[in-house]
This record gives C-alpha cells, sequence and structure tokens, in this order.
C-alpha cells in the first residue's frame, strides 16, 4: 500500500461531496458511501482478474481495520495521558 496523509481538511472535503450528494448524510451515510465508491472502482478495473480483485478487496479491509484499531490505541492512550495529567495543585504549608 502507498504512504497516504490524512487530514482534517481531507476529511471536511469528504463530508462536503457527500453532503452535496446527499443532504444531511450522518457519518454512517458518509462512510456507506466512501465503501460504495471503493467497491465501484475495485469493480471497475478491467485489468484485474476476479482473483486480484478479491485479494485486493481483502487488503483494503485488512487496511481499514488497521486504521481503525490504531484510532482506538489512540484514544486509549489520550485518555490515559488525561488520567496521568490531572490532579490538583496545592502550594506548600509552611
Amino acid at each position: 500500500m502507498a504512504d497516504i496523509q490524512l487530514s482534517s481538511q481531507l476529511f471536511q472535503d469528504i463530508n462536503q461531496v457527500v453532503a452535496r450528494q446527499h443532504p444531511g448524510a450522518d457519518q454512517g451515510v458518509t462512510m456507506q458511501y466512501l465503501a460504495a465508491v471503493m467497491g465501484y472502482m475495485l469493480g471497475s478495473q478491467r485489468s484485474m482478474s476476479d482473483t486480484d480483485k478479491d485479494a485486493f478487496m481483502d487488503e483494503l479491509c485488512g487496511f481499514a481495520k488497521h486504521v481503525v484499531d490504531d484510532m482506538k490505541q489512540q484514544g486509549q492512550q489520550q485518555a490515559a495521558q488525561a488520567q496521568q495529567a490531572f490532579g490538583y495543585w496545592e502550594p506548600k504549608k509552611g
């Protein structure tokens, strides 16, 4: 897989494009559009055999799962750091 860069601007742009196609689309509908586009683009590859398409789809799904797992881990790390950083400061007595 190629190295890709995710950004908040990319997410905003995708949401805007989906909103033009499907006004009022929530995040679930947006993800369905992304999955449909992925499937359509892969299905349209005339130079790939069905076996290669299936293998690539498995790779894409695995990559998406990896990103989800990575995001979960980042969220857990941020939550742990927030708990560690929480406390009350009191001036020294005496």
